[in-house]
């Protein structure tokens, strides 16, 4: 197949607006990566047409008036487990509490209708962020194949702003003697991987942990809720000048960066900063991570690199190996959403042991009690 142009992914619009229809139809068809084979206006229409043909991707539109978006997706999941689910959020308080659970339940991911007024700029928007998400099912999809490795690549660059450095697959084994903080890094596929890991944990587990999910502002609050009432041990969403508190999970909140910083008295705390994206993202585990470098310098730090797109984590990760006593754990491929995250850091020989999505707690504790 090298040289043969890649099939582009057949995509299903659920959506009961005409004019936000509209807008994701042509968002689909301007990434060059998807082809809309039908729309929908209502769950009826949408399993109809799913009889008919395969579909790889449906845009799936939260508040549908004949069935929620949350039963079409318990629905979808049940009777095509194949079909890729992206949700299509408004961003209202509504939206963001029934997106966050559509991400728990499987959704590879969410966009968000744009405020926008101008549809060629929504458009754009929308398109952008498809490119990214299109291109990891593609990678997926075709990875597992024969596909053209040579046209793959090319089309992987729309998602990949820091190349992964070559390197080993995975370093050195160490051994680590107990750990001072945990920081998580996540994005495609986190919600689910983050429940996965932090349910595991006892109630008398005494590490701070920190985790950075690529969300919005408000979906990670929603998220810090949700997984509050289902794990053992306490999860917030930071807040400025808040304490960095052992056995309590603390999530970065979405729309600004958060930074760990020492001079307190009572010890270390949160700054959060409104500074441009980094990596394309905002909150950033790179910035979180450099800031780790610095206010742990020398401590033990236990890095987790969960499923997501991108790089982000990997720069942060090389610096705090090269200031603190860091030990790097990533999910496997076979267990990740999408693997580039985890694939960064291990193309960058910077990964210290790769596990499976189930064994990563069981790791971490073993880890923290000093294990090798």
């Amino acid at each position: 197949m090298v040289g043969e142009q890649l099939e582009k992914l057949k995509v299903m619009v659920v959506e009961d607006s005409s004019f936000y229809k509209k807008i994701l139809v042509q968002a689909v068809e301007d990434t060059g990566l998807g082809l809309v084979e039908h729309t929908a206006s209502s769950s009826s229409i949408l399993f109809e047409r799913l009889k008919q043909r395969k579909i790889d991707v449906v845009l799936l539109e939260f508040r549908m008036r004949e069935m929620s978006g949350i039963d079409i997706l318990k629905n979808l999941r049940i009777d095509y487990p194949d079909v890729y689910v992206i949700m299509v959020s408004a961003g209202k308080a509504g939206s963001v509490a029934g997106t966050a659970k559509a991400l728990e339940m499987g959704a590879l991911d969410f966009i968000l209708k744009p405020m926008e007024v101008d549809a060629k700029r929504s458009v754009i928007m929308i398109k952008n962020r498809l490119q990214g998400l299109f291109t990891q099912i593609i990678t997926v999809k075709y990875t597992t194949g024969n596909a053209s490795a040579v046209n793959l690549a090319e089309t992987a660059k729309l998602a990949f702003q820091h190349p992964p450095a070559p390197g080993r697959q995975v370093a050195e084994k160490k051994k680590l003697s107990g750990v001072d903080l945990i920081v998580i890094a996540a994005s495609t596929g986190g919600p689910v991987a983050l429940e996965t890991i932090c349910k595991k944990l006892p109630a008398d587990f005494n590490k701070p942990i920190l985790v950075v999910q690529h969300m919005p502002a408000e979906f990670t609050r929603k998220l810090a809720q949700s997984l509050d009432k289902k794990c053992a041990l306490p999860v917030v969403e930071a807040e400025e000048g808040a304490l960095v508190k052992p056995g309590q999970v603390m999530i970065a909140p979405g729309g600004v960066h958060m930074t760990v910083q020492t001079g307190s008295e009572a010890g270390r705390t949160f700054k959060l900063k409104a500074a441009p994206p980094v990596n394309g993202v905002r909150p950033s585990a790179d910035v979180l991570f450099s800031s780790v470098a610095k206010a742990y310098k020398g401590r033990r730090v236990l890095a987790v690199i969960l499923t997501g797109m991108g790089s982000d984590g990997m720069l942060g990760v090389k610096e705090m190996k090269r200031t603190c006593t860091c030990y790097c754990l990533v999910q496997s491929e076979k267990t990740c959403v999408v693997h580039g995250m985890p694939k960064s850091v291990v193309d960058a020989g910077l990964a210290d042991d790769v596990e499976d999505i189930d064994a990563i707690t069981a790791r971490v504790l073993c880890l923290v009690r000093g294990g090798s």
